[in-house]
């Protein structure tokens, strides 16, 4: 079986060549590697076709002007040519026996939509990383409605015919693009998971992630709550209730991640008010501490999914 690993970039050439690596240095060899380049303006033109003459796995794909992330990753779901479609941001590495294990679960069951794994997070400014490990498979569909338990799109392999099936990348989206494409997958399929920490996720402090944005996850949450209304609608009162907790969490972390404690706060009243919780009350405590100690006190105790 061929597996398309799709990468999307825009101008990180510096950072680029790592992710590109670890991803020809695969245990499994029967791989297209497909380097979407949304709008670049760095050396990534060139450095990209030294690649190709290297090796004739890579396929590069150039457009201006950049249209996003989105757009990017499914430019490159449409030129797969594979069974099954990998994704990897261009600041993540693979360790180099990622696809093989997956390929390895989807033969286990053919209901499987999606093969996801578990992660090493590194805060590379800061010196911390913890390990984040998948806890559930199978059947989806609810576990979903309530929060991303899949996790990054750099984790996750997905079937081609699931993703023709399903649709693509919302490309309306700024943030949580991911998890709205899993909600979509995982009411149709089910879905297997490797334990192991086979993705090296960064976060780095000093570039503009996605996931620095406050304003974006909160217009992500209202978006993706309108966008599947009906759905939410047809569940329970617990997963809509659990779902909003959710959400407070993301914002609560993203808004402490942002140096933005008073913001941090208010989503904690608001948690706390909906439902009292341990959470709401420690991570009241925590507020008043910098970012960094949280994070210290995740990787040291595991004490709350970041």
């Amino acid at each position: 079986m061929k597996v398309s690993v799709v990468i999307p970039t825009h101008n990180r050439a510096s950072l680029l060549t790592k992710a590109v690596e670890s991803v020809l240095k695969q245990s499994y060899q029967n791989l297209e590697v497909l380097v979407v380049s949304d709008g670049s303006t760095d050396n990534t033109d060139s450095l990209l076709e030294e690649y190709e003459k290297k090796d004739s796995r890579i396929k590069y794909i150039s457009y201006q002007p950049a249209k996003g992330g989105n757009h990017a990753r499914n430019t490159g779901i449409k030129a797969a040519e594979g069974d099954y479609i990998a994704f990897i941001d261009d600041d993540d590495e693979w360790v180099y026996n990622k696809i093989e294990l997956q390929v390895q679960e989807f033969n286990k069951d053919s209901r499987y939509g999606l093969v996801y794994t578990g992660a090493k997070i590194l805060y590379d400014d800061k010196g911390i990383n913890y390990i984040s490990t998948p806890q559930k498979t199978g059947d989806l569909s609810d576990d979903i409605l309530i929060s991303n338990c899949i996790g990054s799109t750099s984790s996750v392999m997905v079937k081609k015919s699931v993703l023709e099936e399903v649709g693509g990348f919302d490309e309306e989206l700024k943030a949580q693009q991911d998890y709205d494409l899993w909600i979509r997958v995982c009411q149709n399929f089910m879905v297997g998971a490797v334990s192991e920490p086979l993705l090296i996720y960064h976060n780095y402090g000093n570039n503009t992630q996605i996931s620095d944005s406050l304003k974006k996850y909160e217009e992500s949450i209202d978006y993706i709550s309108l966008k599947y209304k009906e759905l939410y609608k047809d569940t329970s009162e617990k997963i809509r209730r659990d779902h909003n907790q959710a959400s407070y969490k993301i914002l609560i972390t993203k808004a402490l991640r942002n140096n933005e404690p008073k913001k941090a706060r208010k989503y904690l009243l608001a948690h706390f008010r909906q439902k009292p919780s341990f959470f709401a009350i420690s991570f009241f405590g925590l507020s008043f501490l910098k970012f960094e100690t949280v994070l210290k006190l995740r990787s040291l105790k595991n004490l709350v999914k970041m």
